[in-house]
């Protein structure tokens, strides 16, 4: 497939290099813009999920890459129904004029591609909502047409960022005691995570046969790193497993927006009481970069907002001086907002479903009728 001079094939392992040099070097915009660079080399972060993966380079005659895209491979349950999705990441593409105008027309056959040699039942992909170049460019194109993508939406979802408490403001129940993982709880724990996960849709089909072995067998998840929540009596009544940022690639903050950079500024005063973490310098005012730290809040399950609150407090207070914590929930779940008193951001996303305009097949929200196993959707 190649006209104009440009051409889109699948990446392999001696793409690496240079895959990670492009990848790197394009920001992810927003309210902070980040490169992010993979550790290793550019397919490490796929290796350590565990899932099998395409990525896909966009290149012009001298093989100079001018976009990328790749898809993880993962059978999902929904409406009891085991269903194999391609879940898009990836999504870089250079400023170049010919790549911006080209980008869609060559990624549409391996849409339709992917759907038929996978098998797959639908693509999907995340949108930071805050991106209005991606927004503008993806998701709000200004007049439709038959050779590009079409985005249909799924479901919104905030990724909350908490950075610190506010004094007097933020209490915990103090019958509430979270701890990590005793060995003589863990079936107890598995028990309490299998009933959570049969109320949401999109659960990891491996969770859903055997999560003791899903586990085990992950290079990201560990039972003795479960923090788990008990009440006075030892009922477990919430649960989240902690996973380091810089165990999947590095972060790296180039320059902040002015209402970022206003809460960079009330960190960096509040943390000299100790109420705040501050948030790494831009690469912009110090020339030299600086990894962005944090703890995702995966398994996050509770049974009331006191027990959210508490298992923040201890998450917070076993990470690193320069960590913040970060979590996802969908926007009409109220009860996984940010709880009172905590020092927080939040930012808007969405999972959207990417289809040929000649597919017509039933929709993916369609099939959702509970909510989102969120967790391997964002990283």
């Amino acid at each position: 497939m190649r006209t104009d001079s440009l051409s889109i094939r699948e990446a392999s392992p001696l793409d690496s290099p240079e895959l990670n040099r492009f990848f790197s070097s394009i920001p992810v915009q927003g309210f902070l813009d980040v490169k992010i660079h993979r550790q290793v080399d550019f397919f490490s972060l796929f290796h350590r999920l565990g899932q099998k993966f395409k990525t896909y380079l966009l290149e012009s005659k001298s093989s100079e890459i001018l976009g990328t895209a790749s898809f993880l491979l993962q059978h999902r349950i929904c409406d009891q129904e085991n269903l194999k999705i391609a879940f898009g990441c990836d999504l870089r593409i250079s400023p170049q004029r010919k790549a911006i105008l080209s980008w869609g027309k060559y990624f549409l056959p391996q849409i339709k591609k992917l759907s038929d040699t996978e098998n797959t039942d639908h693509i999907i992909t995340s949108i930071n909502l805050t991106e209005s170049q991606v927004i503008n460019a993806f998701i709000r194109p200004k007049i439709t047409r038959t050779d590009r993508p079409i985005y249909e939406l799924i479901q919104k979802y905030n990724m909350v960022t908490v950075h610190g408490f506010y004094p007097l403001q933020f209490t915990v129940n103090e019958n509430i005691f979270v701890s990590k993982l005793q060995i003589n709880d863990k079936e107890r724990l598995i028990n309490y995570l299998n009933i959570k996960l049969k109320n949401l849709e999109l659960v990891s089909a491996d969770y859903a046969a055997d999560l003791n072995e899903a586990v085990q067998k992950s290079l990201l998840y560990s039972w003795n790193q479960f923090l788990v929540a008990t009440n006075s009596v030892g009922d477990i009544v919430g649960c989240t497993h902690p996973v380091s940022s810089s165990l999947l690639q590095d972060y790296f903050p180039q320059s902040y927006n002015q209402q970022a950079h206003n809460f960079r500024q009330f960190l960096k005063v509040f943390s000299l009481f100790g109420f705040s973490r501050k948030l790494t310098k831009p690469f912009s005012r110090t020339n030299k970069e600086q990894t962005l730290n944090f703890k995702m809040l995966h398994f996050l399950f509770f049974e009331h907002p006191d027990v959210l609150n508490s298992l923040i407090q201890k998450t917070y207070k076993n990470s690193q001086n320069n960590e913040f914590l970060i979590y996802a929930y969908q926007s009409e779940n109220f009860v996984y907002r940010p709880p009172k008193g905590t020092i927080h951001t939040e930012i808007p996303h969405a999972l959207y479903e990417i289809k040929h305009p000649e597919n017509i097949r039933t929709n993916l929200k369609s099939k959702i009728h509970k909510f989102i196993f969120i967790d391997g959707f964002w990283f």
